[in-house]
Formats: C-alpha cells, structure tokens, sequence
C-alpha cells in the first residue's frame, strides 16, 4: 500500500481541482451471493472498504492504459475500452489487452479524443458498435458518433451516423456520452464547446445541437416524435439542450428515465433529470462562478423556463462516467446511482427516491485510485472503474463479507 499511497499523492497534485475536466492533465468465477468473497484475477490495490451499505475491496485488472475514457461489454465477457489519443482496446478477463485496427481517426487535442463506446442492446443481431470522437475539419471540430462492426481484430462496416452541427474552433466541452433508451433510440450528450465565452453561436437553444442531448433512430436518422420536428428554428434531433459538459449519462432500470450529470464550471456541477424539450439553462442559469480573481457569476440561479437540478454540487467533484447499480454482488446498492468524480478523486453513491429526488450521499475511494473518468456495471454484477491518467487503470469493485480478511 505504500507504494500506491505515493502513486496518489502525486497524481493528486496534478489532478483538476475545478468544475470542469481539464483534459490535459468478469470473471464468472465470482461468488454466487453477493455477501460471499469474489473471486480475485488481478492485483488487490485496496484490501478493505467499509462503506455505509456495503464492504468491498478494489482489484486492478488492467494498466497501462493512455487516458482510459469508457468501457464497456461484448456479449462473450471481453471489455471494449476507449483511449483517448485514439485506441480502441478489447481486453480479456486476464486482462490482456488488443488494440483494434480501422479505428476512425480522431482529433486528439485537450479534451478532445476517441471518447465513449457502447455495444448496441441488440448486438447478438446487429453486431454494431457505437463510438464517440472528436474531429477536426479545417480549423474547426466537434463530436461525431461512428457505428462499426467487429471483424477478426478490426472494426469493418464503419459509418458515420452523426455530427454535431456546426463544427466549433474550441477543443473543450465535447460531452459525447452515449446510452440507448428503452424504447429503442440512441441518446447522445453533446458539450456546449466553450460557447459562453465565444458566442459563435447562440446558447442555450434548440437551434444548433451545442450543448444539448440529441435523440436518434440507432441509424442516426432523427424519430417523428422528437419535440422540435417540425419547428423553425429548431433542429428536429434535439431532445433538450441548455446544457455545458455532459459527460456522464444513464437510462433508469426501471423508469427507463434519462439521467445525466454535467460539469459546471467553478462549482456547479449538476446532476439532471433529462425530459423532451425542456431547456436546463446553461449559461444564463448557472450554480458556478468564473475562473477570474475575483470570482464572478454567471447567470442566475433560475430563469422562467428553465429546469432545475435535481442536485448541484459547489465544490465541484468533476463528475464522469455514470451508471445505475443493476448487478446482485451488492445488494444494498441495488438501483443507486454511481458517478466517478475526476478532482475528488473518488467515486459518488447517490439514492434518489420515487419522486426522483436525491435521498442521500456517499463518497468513495477518494484519493485511493486517482482521477475516476468512467464507472459502469459490469454484466457480471460487479462496479468496474477507469482511471484518468498517462497510466491509467481498470479495477473492479469486489464484494467482502463482514467476517471475511482483507
């Protein structure tokens, strides 16, 4: 532990201690309950943690990973992993790791890079891989979803199903979070690209995709009943819009609701219930203050028509990654929400109750790992966490019985 300890300190010297996310800086052998000790296939970093609702310990699987940015899974248990320079890894159960080739080339610049990827639900008949990036064309850029098929080491029936319109000069705030709904759409985030300050285009507005979620068919063709189809002055594939920096995103089990968090700038970071057409307010509503000396606002604290929070948070965590708790290893943190904080270096448990409201937090792991970029549920019923760095990691939260040694 010693080792790990100084590991920390010195990424916590350079870890981002703002709102906004710098960007420069299954096994099957588990346990049948969740109470019951895993299985272990890679190395304990944290032996024990006593949380509130459940104790755990924290095995890394995989190093050596270049700005790690989302996983997630195919259906026979590997793991697809983004990194952000521009690879994407499929990476085995022992953690050994294959980079794909005929990955779309990326505009690899600040915060920009090969973000998010997700398996489509219906993979077993589609085969299609959906991919988040950032990209670049004559001076200017923005977020782009790629769908693709996995072939023999190689991505092959590559195509490019979306962009963000217009492309923008600011290589920051692309958002890029993906999640399918319950209803068969494709649910992207897409970042407001630094448009409070630069003002090339108008925000928040439903007349560009800046800083809004878009709602698409899997094809990336827009639904009829989108609720700006058919506006002037509206672009049919925006859902809602008002937003700055989402970059975590997650569908309800249950009410199949869409929920994401977004960076605030210093202070602010929220936490929303996503509904059609509502405007969230960026930047003319806001919980955060510039970066200058002296601090100043931005905006008010509401405006008429704007939807608020469910919760914002000042000091800002730095939220990424995002994911509803579905598994059965943890029983006590069935349908709790988790979201991986980039400057508390740790990882937020939040209960909401039936009226969507946040019941209760807790903190994890904080300073333990480092800069926590995504966190997802693995198929296997275990919380799987990246880390943020030039040597960044996946671990694996694996349940411990009270009784059971460290």
């Amino acid at each position: 532990m010693t080792r790990l300890l100084i590991l920390l300190l010195s990424v916590s010297l350079c870890a981002c201690g703002t709102g906004d996310d710098s960007g420069t800086s299954a096994s099957d052998a588990a346990a049948a309950t969740p109470e019951a000790s895993a299985t272990t296939d890679g190395e304990v970093v944290v032996d024990r943690v006593e949380s509130e609702e459940a104790t755990f310990r924290v095995v890394q699987l995989a190093e050596e990973l270049e700005h790690p940015w989302a996983v997630d899974w195919l259906p026979d248990g590997r793991m697809l992993i983004t990194e952000r320079p521009g690879q994407l890894l499929v990476v085995n159960e022992n953690g050994e790791k294959t980079a794909l080739s005929n990955v779309p080339e990326v505009w690899a610049e600040n915060q920009g890079g090969l973000l998010d990827v997700r398996v489509a639900p219906d993979y077993d008949d589609s085969g299609w891989i959906y991919l988040a990036y950032s990209v670049k064309d004559d001076g200017i850029g923005g977020t782009v979803i790629t769908r693709a098929r996995l072939q023999d080491g190689s991505l092959t029936d590559v195509q490019e199903i979306y962009r963000q319109t217009p492309f923008l000069k600011p290589d920051y705030h692309f958002g890029s979070r993906i999640a399918f709904s319950q209803d068969g759409k494709l649910i992207v985030a897409l970042g407001e690209r630094g448009q409070r300050r630069e003002r090339t285009v108008d925000i928040p507005t439903p007349s560009t995709s800046v800083g809004t979620t878009v709602r698409l068919n899997m094809d990336g063709s827009v639904p009829d009943d989108n609720p700006f189809v058919g506006q002037d002055d509206a672009r049919p594939e925006v859902f809602s819009y008002g937003h700055r920096n989402q970059q975590g995103m997650a569908i309800h089990p249950e009410s199949g609701a869409i929920w994401q968090h977004e960076h605030g700038p210093h202070g602010g970071d929220e936490l929303n219930l996503v509904e059609a057409g509502k405007n969230y307010g960026w930047p003319a509503v806001s919980y955060g203050d510039t970066y200058t000396t002296p601090r100043e606002e931005i905006g008010g604290k509401e405006a008429p028509g704007v939807t608020q929070p469910v919760k914002y948070w000042d000091p800002s965590p730095a939220l990424s990654g995002m994911t509803f708790y579905t598994g059965d290893r943890f029983e006590n943190w069935d349908k709790h929400l988790f979201m991986g904080a980039l400057a508390h270096l740790s990882v937020i448990r939040v209960e909401l109750d039936a009226n969507n409201e946040v019941t209760h937090e807790e903190e994890l792991l904080r300073g333990e790992l480092g800069r926590i970029r995504d966190v997802a549920t693995g198929p296997d019923g275990y919380i799987y966490l990246l880390t943020d760095a030039p040597n960044g990691g996946l671990y694996r939260l694996e349940p411990i019985s009270n009784s059971a040694e460290g």
